[in-house]
């Protein structure tokens, strides 16, 4: 199991890439926090190509 751990800097750069459009996040799904078992679920079955977004 990986750890997650707050990261600010690494944040920092990597929006900075996103903004000057030499990294393209590929987004599979946008879903309600509410769903976040069914997001488990979806990434535990494996296939899922992209990330899933959690929206609060």
């Amino acid at each position: 199991m990986q750890e997650v751990y707050a990261d600010g800097p690494r944040l920092a750069e990597l929006a900075a890439l996103v903004d000057a459009g030499r990294l393209t996040p590929e987004v599979a799904d946008t879903l309600p926090l509410e769903e976040v078992a069914r997001a488990h679920e979806r990434l535990a079955a494996g296939g899922v190509r992209g990330r899933l977004v959690l929206v609060p």
